[in-house]
């Protein structure tokens, strides 16, 4: 197996970057669902109560999304687990491509929409589900930008995680 590429998002783009990317994604994505929420529903009254609902929520939420990430990687069996010293870090080894995009991008595909359904469901507090979807897409950012630099590796490429990225792996 040949190294095609290593992937290193702190490197390639900076924190800073993709902070500041994120939050405008957060904004962007509350807006619109927001919008959507305000099409569907015009005139619903908003309820302020549950702002401690709300940050729990938040919080399940984002232990939710790496749970999802990890679904369709264990369906494949392919953990392996290495010793640091005291400290044992899981790492993954020779993923298929499709595997890990899946594995990327489920959890946006998966939460959002639930999110919006929630919203419908519970009108009066609509903008707390508005607001845990466009932090969860902004959590998600980094995600879609490792997914879319998979998705010009070749099509048999495997994926390791290493501590600091991701190596794109093909065969010689």
């Amino acid at each position: 197996m040949n190294c095609w590429k290593t992937i290193n998002l702190m490197k390639d783009y900076g924190a800073v970057r993709i902070i500041l990317t994120a939050v405008c994604f957060m904004i962007l994505v509350f807006i619109s669902t927001f919008l959507a929420f305000e099409l569907l529903r015009p005139g619903t009254s908003l309820s302020d109560e549950y702002v401690s609902l709300f940050g729990g929520l938040l919080v399940v939420i984002l232990f939710v999304h790496k749970v999802i990430h990890v679904l369709p990687i264990i369906c494949k069996k392919r953990k392996i687990e290495k010793k640091f010293y005291i400290l044992r870090m899981r790492t993954w080894k020779r993923i298929p491509k499709t595997t890990m995009l899946i594995s990327l991008v489920s959890p946006f595909l998966l939460i959002t929409p639930v999110l919006f359904y929630a919203a419908l469901a519970f009108p009066n507090h609509a903008h707390y589900f508005c607001m845990i979807s466009g932090i969860h897409a902004g959590y998600c950012l980094p995600d879609f930008l490792l997914a879319l630099k998979l998705i010009k590796a070749p099509k048999t490429a495997f994926i390791d995680q290493e501590a600091d990225g991701l190596d794109i792996l093909v065969e010689k």
